[in-house]
């Protein structure tokens, strides 16, 4: 029975999808097809196998070409295999993507450590871990930085907007950061956690989604997997609008919130690879769009004349949506681009800006997309590993500057920081430099 309600939910997912996974840049790299491959790759390395595991581990970089460890495994094995041009270019590859790492801590490197190309390109993936870019601390609120998923700025008010999961209040929070409470979960109103927040000026309203989450001190077993998206008047703060994620089967966490000029609202679902939208006049979330082979939505943001909508996977980088084509496909990008552990994007004048929380090291990147919206043409670190960093998460535009949570992964009662980051911080990072690749491993040297 429960394979079949699984079958059913999978076909549902699949019905839901705008286009086919084909027409994304990036292979799909189901979770199957990966453990499978991880469990060859671990396989690989006990029986000392070095091409296997070199050309496993291939395989898996191509899969999920955002995820490090797959291209430091491929350096491993040209170091056994004393491939030194191979490594070398690989090495620079993560380099050029901003990753730090220090290949002086395998020993499957010793091999070709004797060498001034090896002894240049590890020093500038070790440097890469150094604090760099632009960011001031602008407030602190009180709690944990775990305890704020939502930030956004309210013009209205002339101040920030920040939600908290363990109480669900919403505070009000000025530039100089005092805090009042704006609103409170309770019985009346049927909040849970804040888990996303959107303000639109235009239309007085005020858009809060709302999950109970285990975190949450009212939450109730009863209430597990319960979301919704709230609509307020964003000047009395009265409840307008309760729209329910559907109960059938699913897991559910409602997150991010977007919205456009026309007051098209799009919502996230955290735990399910669901993006759900609330369009004007409807009266209920409506289910846009599914993928099956995304892992982890985090953020979402949109264009305001509703021509893109860009969705970050923690695993798979920026997905691409066009609603009006009712297309979709992975963010294209230079060499230098690794969009690996975002926690938040924001969009503005053809440009995103992403908080890569748990990427190493956690940092703060400018994307300038192409005319198309699909792709990236450059790519600007704009603050990197700043002391205060702490899996930096949830940001939001204000002004000329980009404010973003700096410890989001604190569990202490020490604060919540808020940092800002100019828009303009930061400058493109170049290109690899090309190494001699014509030493690679080779079909004729596979192993049995």
């Amino acid at each position: 029975m429960r394979r079949n309600i699984l079958a059913g939910i999978s076909a549902a997912l699949a019905a839901l999808m705008f286009t086919s996974p084909a027409t994304a840049q990036s292979p799909s790299g189901s979770p199957a097809d990966v453990a499978a491959l991880e469990l060859k790759s671990q396989e690989a390395l006990e029986a000392e196998k070095w091409v296997s595991f070199y050309s496993t581990n291939m395989k898996l970089h191509q899969l999920l070409p955002y995820e490090p460890k797959y291209l430091v495994n491929v350096v491993k094995a040209c170091g056994m295999l004393d491939r030194k041009s191979t490594a070398y270019h690989y090495m620079l590859q993560i380099q050029q993507q901003g990753v730090t790492y220090d290949f002086n801590a395998d020993d499957e490197t010793l091999k070709i450590r004797n060498t001034e190309a090896y002894q240049h390109i590890n020093n500038m993936l070790i440097d890469a871990a150094k604090p760099s870019g632009e960011g001031t601390t602008a407030f602190t609120l009180q709690g944990s930085g775990q305890d704020y998923r939502a930030l956004a700025w309210d013009p209205s008010r002339e101040a920030f907007l920040a939600g908290t999961v363990e109480e669900g209040v919403l505070l009000t929070v000025t530039e100089s950061g005092e805090a009042e409470v704006l609103l409170k979960a309770n019985e009346e109103n049927g909040l849970w956690s804040i888990t996303g927040l959107a303000v639109d000026v235009k239309n007085n309203r005020l858009w809060v989604a709302s999950s109970a989450t285990p975190h949450f001190k009212g939450f109730s077993a009863a209430d597990k997997n319960r979301s919704a998206l709230f609509e307020f008047d964003l000047n009395s703060i009265e409840l307008l609008g309760r729209y329910n994620v559907p109960v059938d089967g699913l897991d559910h966490e409602l997150g991010t919130v977007a919205i456009t000029e026309e007051g098209h609202v799009y919502v996230i679902d955290r735990a399910t690879p669901i993006i759900y939208a609330k369009l004007p006049g409807s009266d209920r979330l409506e289910a846009v769009f599914a993928s099956p082979g995304t892992r982890a939505l985090d953020s979402i943001t949109v264009t305001p004349d509703n021509s893109r909508v860009f969705v970050s996977d923690a695993v798979k980088g920026v997905l691409v949506i066009d609603p009006v084509a009712r297309q979709a496909r992975m963010l294209t990008g230079p060499e230098t681009m690794n969009l690996g552990g975002i926690e938040s994007i924001s969009y503005r004048d053809r440009q995103l800006y992403v908080v890569q929380g748990r990427f190493t090291p956690p940092r703060i990147v400018r994307l300038e997309l192409d005319s198309s919206g699909a792709g990236a043409t450059s790519v600007s670190p704009m603050a990197i590993a700043l002391d205060p960093f702490d899996q930096p998460g949830v940001g939001t535009i204000r002004g000329d500057n980009l404010y973003y949570l700096a410890n989001a992964g604190a569990g202490d009662e020490s604060g919540a920081t808020v940092m800002s980051t100019p828009l303009a911080a930061g400058a493109e990072a170049t290109p690899p430099r090309v190494i001699d690749n014509s030493k690679a491993i080779t079909p004729q040297e596979k192993q049995e």
